[in-house]
């Protein structure tokens, strides 16, 4: 049986920042501080200090960059991650996956460096630490390998798991009959929450309110003025809301921001409604108006090659100007956005690829860069060939 050290040491040669934690314990014993060593690499030394004589039972790795990327799905329940795990069969039989006392954790590499809470879903890239096996939970179970590590990680993308689609799916499974209860009673008669009461709807367009402010909920603080704007867009996809002024949907703004508030913290309402009303009139195209799926369709259905395309001797390249070509003849004047993500999955390739494919348009003068990307928003261009 390996000692700890061992453990440690074959953790520590995966290029993974391994630090002590006590013994059924999930927190390192007083008096060390674990935070230096989100950045600050472990050395032989500090293991032999904390392992050698079994002084720490318990260890635990850090994620992020210190740990050349390590980036870990932490599944609290079991279900979760079989529901995942069948959307995802290849990736799932190979990636190395530790048994944790309620559910699982998969091991990967990505460059994004972030930590996103889901629903019973966390994505830890960066300042968080996770057991190691053989450590011991606090409730008894021991930490194990159900496929070990073998080799160097693989990089991935962490979006391409789609966790907030997965965890909107099995909320909408678990809360279906609350759901239901809000709108229609046992008697057959409907019931609606009071905000809902003045706008005089019936079952089904109250239902697609509430979805709104539902399914827009920030999960982590920093998401509000992101969500927000979603909900804009989800409000401005139910036409019964259409030609009502803005003030006439402040109780159901109200609604949002109530629900939001153990995520966004002591932030007013007035913040959120100006925040709304200011985003609600710039909602260009509703929830349900897919602007680059029409663009798509549009460029699928393009019998002829745009003159700007010609020079390109790749159906990708002349596809992707098609696509640009027709997502500003959507946008009028305005510019579109398009990220590298969303292009690299239509165009099959990598999001790095599709990265310099639309570096290559903007160097040809084929497309312009008018607002560069963020965390949050794509990059915003306009079409100027042809």
């Amino acid at each position: 049986m390996k000692t700890n050290l061992e453990h440690a040491r074959n953790y520590h040669k995966q290029g993974w920042n391994v630090i002590p934690i006590a013994f059924k314990q999930k927190t390192p014993l007083r008096g060390f501080s674990w935070k230096p060593f989100q950045t600050q690499e472990v050395t032989e030394e500090n293991l032999q200090e904390w392992f050698g004589n079994d002084r720490y039972r318990n260890m635990a790795v850090m994620v992020g960059e210190v740990s050349g990327g390590l980036t870990i799905l932490d599944f609290d329940k079991m279900e979760l991650y079989e529901q995942w795990k069948s959307k995802y069969n290849g990736l799932a039989e190979t990636l190395p996956t530790v048994k944790t006392s309620r559910g699982m954790h998969v091991y990967f590499r990505s460059e994004e460096g972030k930590t996103i809470a889901y629903n019973k879903i966390d994505l830890l890239g960066s300042r968080k630490y996770v057991l190691l096996p053989p450590s011991i939970h606090p409730d008894g179970p021991t930490y194990e390998w159900i496929i070990p590590p073998n080799g160097e990680l693989p990089v991935l993308d962490p979006d391409v798991y789609k966790l907030d689609r997965l965890t909107e799916e099995t909320e909408d499974r678990e809360d279906i009959e609350e759901r239901e209860a809000i709108y229609i009673g046992k008697d057959n008669c409907i019931y609606l929450p009071d905000f809902l009461k003045k706008y005089n709807f019936d079952k089904n367009k109250s239902k697609k309110i509430y979805e709104a402010i539902t399914h827009t909920q920030p999960k982590t603080e920093g998401q509000r003025n992101k969500k927000i704007f979603y909900f804009c867009r989800w409000l401005k996809g139910v036409p019964e809301l259409a030609d009502l002024p803005v003030k006439e949907l402040k109780p159901i703004v109200r609604e949002w921001h109530q629900k939001a508030l153990p995520v966004i913290g002591t932030k007013s309402f007035m913040d959120t409604w100006a925040d709304f009303t200011y985003g609600y009139k710039r909602v260009k195209w509703p929830k349900g108006d897919d602007t680059l799926e029409k663009a798509v369709q549009l460029a699928l259905k393009a019998q002829d090659i745009l003159p700007e395309a010609e020079d390109y001797d790749s159906t990708e390249g002349q596809y992707l100007i098609r696509i640009c070509y027709e997502l500003q003849k959507l946008q009028g004047k305005e510019p579109f956005w398009l990220s590298c993500r969303s292009a690299g999955g239509i165009l099959g390739v990598s999001h790095e690829t599709a990265n310099k494919y639309l570096q290559m348009l903007v160097t040809d003068d084929v497309l312009k860069v008018l607002k560069e990307h963020t965390s949050n928003e794509a990059t915003r261009f306009k079409y100027i060939g042809g």
